[in-house]
């Protein structure tokens, strides 16, 4: 067991919140109970998620999602309804956003680069920039990431010209080299970043979503680009931080996934 307080005291220390400027609070944003024996965890704050956080009796739910905005008070439809849930069961809610994909050990993007068995060169944005130490080729990452993170195993669309090849629900650009020597990893909506990370001589850009323009770019720039999904890249980070909890204050923690595949 470990007390609201001291739960809230230790994620600021361990996530340093001060060092980002973010589009939301992070931390405690909602305070439920003093006490804390279990604590649920998800990629997002959504009725779904509040709902399995009561129907499993915790006492706290983290996630990387949370309430975004600051400075404001609104509570009506939608958001009153995930409110109102959480107050009468006394649940605190805690939403660690970019701290969460920029954290060295447990961040998102740190996860990420453990699953390809990259070593980290230096940060980027809320990411880093790789080398692909185990020799990896562009087809293995993509598989790497099927086998450790889950997706969708169907037929693959295969690219051509400028269309995006798709496969295990990931978009690929593959103009890059078949084995890939600098990568950048970026969790989450981080397409914008894609030119940036090619100025650092990166050849290969992870992240979790692709726009428009992506495809001509990595065409022209020879480069490879995988879109892995949103959802899929910000959840290693949420289950490190449960394993994490779990072992240093001995609590009950239980994940919960809600699928999504954008």
């Amino acid at each position: 067991m470990i007390s609201r307080k001291e739960l809230a005291e230790y994620l600021e220390k361990l996530f340093r919140y001060e060092d980002y400027e973010d589009y939301c609070h992070n931390g405690m944003q909602i305070e439920g109970k003093e006490s804390i024996r279990k604590i649920a965890f998800a990629v997002s704050y959504n009725l779904l998620s509040v709902q399995e956080a009561l129907a499993r009796e915790a006492d706290a739910l983290i996630v990387h999602h949370g309430i975004f905005g600051k400075d404001f008070f609104r509570l009506a439809g939608r958001e009153k309804a995930k409110v109102k849930i959480l107050l009468d069961a006394d649940i605190s809610l805690f939403g660690i956003h970019l701290p969460l994909d920029a954290h060295r050990e447990l961040g998102n993007n740190a996860q990420l680069a453990s699953c390809l068995a990259a070593e980290i060169l230096e940060p980027f944005e809320v990411g880093f920039i790789l080398n692909n130490s185990a020799g990896l080729s562009f087809r293995g990452i993509m598989q790497t990431l099927y086998q450790k993170l889950g997706g969708i195993e169907d037929t693959e669309l295969k690219g051509e010209g400028l269309v995006p090849g798709r496969k295990y629900g990931m978009d690929y650009c593959a103009f890059g080299p078949d084995i890939p020597r600098r990568i950048a990893c970026v969790s989450g909506g981080a397409g914008s970043y894609y030119e940036a990370a090619l100025a650092k001589g990166v050849d290969t850009y992870i992240c979790g979503d692709i726009r428009e323009q992506i495809p001509a770019i990595a065409q022209e720039s020879g480069s490879n680009y995988l879109n892995i999904g949103h959802f899929r890249s910000e959840i290693p980070g949420i289950m490190a931080l449960q394993k994490h909890l779990e072992e240093k204050f001995q609590l009950e923690t239980d994940f919960i996934l809600i699928q999504n595949r954008v």
